[in-house]
């Protein structure tokens, strides 16, 4: 890493900003704030680990499901981001557009619109993931489960979360997106083989683990701190922001402190905060917990086909 004139540091890696803090000393040398040196490079050697892996996993799903992984990995995010007539999840007279955080810099997306808009007779040259002036921000889109894994076959299903800020997106707005959701999965139903499942949640809720009733394929409230922990083991990001508690592991000292660095973020100290989303840590299961998860597990087994 390097520093950088304008007061931030510098992954000389890739160039992009690190997640570091930085505050000018009395020496006007730029050094790292509050003494989080370890936890900091812990952090921007696993954002470069976790995004090398999240690269294998979807090379995976491609590998085991030509097809079907075009669709989730690539067209899922962009009809997610554009509302046009001809696309699948067109919501008529939407108020603000919904786009998936930072797709529009996503190369492997923006190499197959052009693909995208000969799918659906889209005769135009011009992206259609253009600047909107206000959009609501799908923060992160991620698979959770088999997908991408050793333990994926044919009959795996595919569990996707839609993680958005409720409350800057105001309720209207949310239903649009909710309405979007259901229409791209309709079309999703007639066109790719994998069954796929949409949940759409709050990244508040998913950070104090409140993830309503069990209902279908959801576990809700009967498994809180075990679905949250099922999710950091096996999710994987389509789009959006990398959820911080990846990058929080390490060896010895080398591990990151997940509540200090947690509120270094709140308070907006990190430079790169845009692509982190805070939500929230686990540490452990409570036992009691368990027995709830073994039931819904046993109803589910029995009940859904």
């Amino acid at each position: 890493m390097v520093f950088h004139k304008a007061g931030f540091l510098v992954n000389e890696a890739c160039g992009e900003p690190a997640v570091f803090p930085a505050e000018e000393g009395a020496d006007g040398r730029w050094d790292l704030a509050g003494g989080l040196r370890v936890q900091l490079k812990t952090l921007l050697e696993n954002k470069r680990k976790y995004l090398a892996y999240n690269r294998f996993r979807k090379g995976i799903f491609e590998e085991l499901a030509p097809r079907d992984s075009e669709a989730v990995l690539y067209l899922l995010p962009w009809m997610l981001s554009v509302n046009h007539v001809a696309v699948p999840g067109y919501v008529e007279k939407m108020r603000r557009p919904w786009k998936v955080f930072r797709i529009d810099s996503d190369r492997d997306i923006l190499s197959r619109e052009s693909a995208f808009k000969r799918k659906f007779e889209i005769p135009t040259e011009r992206s259609l993931l253009k600047h909107s002036p206000s959009p609501c921000w799908i923060e992160g889109l991620y698979t959770i489960g088999s997908v991408g894994s050793i333990a994926q076959t044919s009959r795996s299903d595919c569990d996707i979360w839609v993680c958005i800020n409720r409350s800057e997106a105001g309720e209207e707005s949310v239903e649009e997106l909710r309405r979007k959701i259901n229409l791209i999965k309709d079309w999703l139903d007639q066109h790719v083989r994998i069954p796929i499942y949409f949940f759409l949640s709050d990244a508040e809720d998913i950070r104090h683990c409140r993830f309503g009733i069990v209902e279908g394929e959801s576990s809700g409230s009967a498994q809180r701190q075990v679905l949250k922990e099922e999710f950091y083991r096996t999710a994987g990001i389509l789009g959006g922001k990398i959820p911080l508690w990846w990058l929080c592991s390490g060896e010895g000292s080398a591990t990151a402190d997940y509540e200090t660095l947690a509120e270094e973020f709140r308070k907006g100290r990190y430079v790169g905060e845009y692509d982190l989303i805070d939500l929230g840590n686990i540490e452990t299961v409570d036992r009691d917990e368990y027995f709830g998860a073994a039931l819904w597990q046993f109803n589910k087994a029995m009940t859904i086909r």
